[in-house]
């Protein structure tokens, strides 16, 4: 996967996300500190969210962070600018964490 493509899939995951909880993209931006029109600029892929800020955008729908991200399979991460592949490893390792804390692991 390009990171085109990620960044893509991101939005469409945002967006999911924030319709199945039905809250509006106000309210998400209010939430994340950034400006409903920043909003939408994620969620129609032309913006991209830093981690900090997806994180917060994850708690504005009641999802976990790595819900908003696409699957990728370890060796496309190669594919991403380093200071991306690091931060998709990151959050993956945190969203493990996570679940093996729940038990889910």
């Amino acid at each position: 996967m390009e990171e085109r493509e990620f960044n893509a899939a991101v939005a469409r995951l945002i967006r999911e996300a924030r319709t199945r909880a039905g809250v509006t993209q106000e309210y998400v931006g209010r939430r994340a500190g950034l400006s409903r029109g920043s909003i939408t600029n994620i969620e129609s892929g032309t913006q991209t969210p830093p981690l900090y800020r997806l994180a917060l955008i994850a708690e504005a729908v009641n999802v976990e962070p790595s819900d908003l991200l696409p699957r990728l399979q370890l060796d496309e991460a190669a594919g991403l600018a380093a200071r991306h592949a690091a931060d998709v490893a990151a959050v993956w390792a945190q969203a493990s964490a996570r679940r093996d804390a729940r038990g889910e692991g």
